[in-house]
């Protein structure tokens, strides 16, 4: 079966042409958008802001022309994301590139030093897991790894889902793309943990509770507590898995194991399934945004030089197909000789590739980053196609319907 993608150059003669305030809309319109949402409606738009020391997030104009479409068909548009994995930098007095993520008020502080408030947005903005990451719904849900997700609770508050992704690379999963869009950014802090890492999460309960002093703190929940022998106590069924006790627990007394870059993937994929599975395909709509196409993910605080040219917006109903639809439109792109592909030796840099076989990637086996400069070929960036195939969440098959705009052009 194949599914409809729809493409919009990023190339523009006029303002009629403009890329965010005339194809992002336009986007949403010829997938079904505007024929499906009721007045009154509310409609989140699911976007990242960038972590803090990021540039390469989507610039804020492209979600406040999707605002003030959503407003114009008589919808109520909010503006989302989602806590990032960890304990806030408060607690924790430690800057790393996650940093200005880990909660909702900081998060928005860092969303408004990109330009997303508000004002801006002509629209509330918020985290779909609440103001710590712990607001989730344990959905049942037969993935290839897991069982249960834990989707982002606020998500169950809005009648349709616009998810608005920059198109980028990313060191573990190859891409980042709208079905890591669904699959990270569309599930609590635990959902992001348990992606990367698995479902282990075993406590030492012999351990001095002085190595546990900081976890009761922050538990948002009270499931942590002080027996009367002076060891620790685990409520279960009032802890909510947001796994910041991790964070900040002394001498590792608490394992949530580790995962294959493959586990990894398939993890993401099954949480992207388990999404939609919850909140119904038919309420989702995808713009993918193939701009400033960087190797390295929003959620990182570098933003080197785009590896190959802006491709424009595409969109469709399927995850899948709109995330193919990229990749394949990338491969077929001639690459940027500044950018990290053109310290690579041994490829050709006259003609299109397989551009993601190539980027850096994370080596599990090192445990650090591969910049990958004798351009050894990976396919690491297929694992999440065939995986959201197979599971159902899509097709990787597509016809792709290239939109013109007609506009006053100067000979």
């Amino acid at each position: 079966m194949k599914s409809e993608v729809y493409y919009f150059t990023a190339r523009t003669f006029s303002h009629e042409e403009s890329l965010s305030k005339v194809k992002g809309p336009l986007a949403l319109e010829k997938i079904g958008f505007n024929s499906k949402v009721n007045n009154g409606d509310k409609v989140v738009i699911k976007t990242h802001f960038g972590a803090l020391e990021n540039v390469r997030y989507l610039r804020p104009s492209y979600i406040r022309f999707l605002c003030d479409h959503v407003k114009a068909i008589g919808a109520v548009p909010y503006v989302a994301e989602s806590c990032g994995w960890g304990a806030p930098e408060e607690v924790t007095g430690i800057h790393t590139e996650y940093s200005g993520r880990a909660a909702e008020d900081e998060y928005l502080e860092t969303a408004k030093i990109h330009g997303f408030t508000k004002e801006t947005m002509g629209a509330e903005l918020l985290m779909l897991d609440g103001s710590v990451g712990a607001n989730s719904i344990r959905h049942s849900f037969k993935g290839k790894r897991f069982n249960e997700v834990l989707v982002a609770g606020r998500l169950k508050e809005f009648d349709h889902m616009v998810v608005a992704t920059h198109f980028k690379g990313h060191i573990g999963a190859g891409f980042g793309g709208a079905i890591k869009n669904l699959g990270i950014g569309c599930v609590s802090k635990g959902g992001k943990v348990q992606a990367h890492l698995g479902k282990k999460f075993e406590f030492n309960f012999d351990a001095p509770i002085s190595d546990y002093e900081a976890c009761l703190k922050i538990c948002p929940t009270g499931a942590l507590k002080e027996g009367s022998d002076g060891k620790l106590i685990r409520d279960e069924e009032k802890c909510k898995y947001c796994y910041m006790c991790k964070s900040v627990c002394k001498n590792n007394v608490i394992d949530t194991g580790s995962s294959t870059q493959e586990e990894f993937v398939v993890q993401m994929v099954d949480n992207a399934a388990g999404v939609v599975d919850y909140y119904g395909s038919d309420k989702i709509y995808f713009l993918n945004y193939v701009i400033d196409v960087t190797w390295q993910c929003d959620c990182t605080g570098g933003s080197d030089v785009p590896f190959v040219s802006d491709i424009g917006i595409l969109s469709s109903k399927d995850p899948v197909a709109v995330d193919q639809c990229a990749v394949d439109l990338i491969h077929l792109s001639y690459m940027n000789p500044h950018s990290i592909l053109g310290n690579i030796e041994n490829i050709s840099k006259e003609k299109p590739k397989e551009w993601f076989s190539f980027t850096p990637r994370f080596d599990s086996k090192k445990d650090k980053l591969d910049l990958n400069p004798s351009g050894k070929e990976s396919k690491h960036w297929e694992i999440q196609l065939k995986a959201a195939e197979d599971i159902g969440l899509g097709f990787r098959d597509y016809n792709l319907i290239e939109v013109n705009i007609e506009s006053k052009k100067e000979s």
